[in-house]
């Protein structure tokens, strides 16, 4: 066969010109354009509605990159965040010249907590756990008291001897955190004492 006979063949297909394949374009993309709008009218609004959609899909990427990205955290947001979470303990005062005292008032201050004052029971009161703040943990827990005793001793004239001794004034137990059901609980108490 002669390519003559092969073009004769293949039928007519008739190819969109450049106006046709814009419009379908511009109708795909959700632009109004009017029919009778030249090629040139129709290049410049696809083009400016893709550099619109660019510039939004930029400015949604830098939104999440913003996001994801942690701020900063200032000195004593830090100092608040760690230093002011809660801590459950047992409270045992060791002193002797304290032992009837029923708790203290214990206040740790700095520049970037300010003042931190709060009650702090000592023995039974704390038996089921009492939350202080981890900065006032950290006091009872570096405190001392000058403990004295006599004790005998057969190489010191008078058979006794004194002995002193800086010790800390607080057992202090750590116990884990209350649970859902032990808050619900504590809730439930502490709404029917009238303490909402």
């Amino acid at each position: 066969m002669s390519n003559e006979n092969q073009n004769d063949m293949t039928p007519d297909v008739q190819l969109p010109d450049e106006k046709a394949l814009l419009l379908q374009r511009a109708k795909m993309m959700g632009l109004r354009v009017s029919n009778n709008a030249s090629v040139d009218t129709l290049k410049a609004k696809i083009a400016e509605a893709t550099a619109s959609e660019e510039e939004a899909h930029q400015a949604e990427a830098k939104q999440e990159v913003t996001k994801k990205a942690p701020k900063k955290k200032s000195l004593r947001q830090y100092m608040v965040e760690k230093h002011m979470k809660l801590v459950r303990l047992r409270i045992t005062n060791l002193d002797p010249k304290k032992k009837d005292l029923p708790g203290e008032i214990i206040t740790v201050a700095n520049k970037y907590l300010g003042t931190v004052r709060k009650y702090v029971p000592f023995g039974e009161q704390t038996e089921d756990g009492y939350h202080v703040p981890y900065c006032i943990y950290q006091f009872l827990k570096a405190r001392r008291f000058l403990h004295i005793r006599t004790i005998k001793d057969k190489n010191v004239i008078g058979g006794e001897r004194v002995v002193s001794a800086y010790v800390p004034e607080f057992a202090l137990e750590i116990l884990p955190p209350l649970t859902k059901e032990e808050l619900a609980k504590l809730a439930a108490a502490q709404k029917a004492a009238g303490n909402s």
